[in-house]
């Protein structure tokens, strides 16, 4: 009888290692996309535990985005913490849905993947730092398969470029972007030319 309570004692949230619960925590919240860690809990299943995760974000990441992290951290604590059988990690944020992951990848790939925090700021950098860009309006990362990485740019140009300069610029700053150490595999670059003729955006795609 005593074995039999220990072990549906072990199946409830009842017990809950504290050790594991706090370094559960401290490893989802060293992430750089997440702003809080909003509950971790664990349950004994013999020796092992099962975790669940829950974490807040950015509300205007992509859901891509929040996908990528769901899958960053589960394998991170996978590998750093001790004693855990397996992890469910949950994103929140405005307009996200959850949904289960696109594919499966090679837990090696998520565990260096940058945050879509440091993708956004090393896009920018590259952006602002070309001299005909004359603002950047926008960069909105994208998560293909929760680890193949898109940006999105909006910029800004001179005024009194013609289009075929603009879509040079466009060319130009998207090879920057591909050929930088950001692991970005794809990006598309939105120019806001800003005349009176040309009121529509222009997209310089893949």
């Amino acid at each position: 009888a005593e074995i039999m309570g220990e072990s549906v004692k072990q199946l409830t949230d009842a017990v809950t290692d504290e050790d594991l619960v706090r370094d559960v925590e401290m490893i989802a919240s060293a992430d750089a996309d997440i702003r809080n860690v909003t509950r971790v809990r664990a349950r004994q299943v013999g020796s092992s535990a099962l975790v669940d995760v829950e974490v807040t974000a950015p509300p205007d990441f992509s859901a891509s985005a929040m996908r990528a992290i769901e899958e960053r951290v589960r394998v991170r604590i996978l590998s750093d913490v001790s004693g855990v059988l397996d992890v469910e990690v949950r994103v929140t944020g405005d307009n996200v849905v959850f949904c289960p992951l696109l594919s499966a990848i090679e837990d090696s790939d998520v565990d260096h993947q940058m945050s879509a925090t440091e993708v956004e700021y090393a896009a920018r950098e590259i952006l602002e730092a070309d001299s005909e860009v004359k603002s950047v309006e926008g960069v909105t990362v994208h998560y293909q398969d929760t680890v193949l990485i898109r940006v999105d740019a909006n910029i800004c140009v001179s005024s009194n470029a013609t289009v075929s300069e603009a879509n040079s610029v466009a060319a130009r700053l998207r090879k920057n972007l591909l050929g930088s150490d950001s692991n970005i595999d794809s990006a598309n670059i939105f120019l806001d030319l800003n005349t009176p003729i040309i009121q529509q955006k222009k997209v310089l795609s893949p």
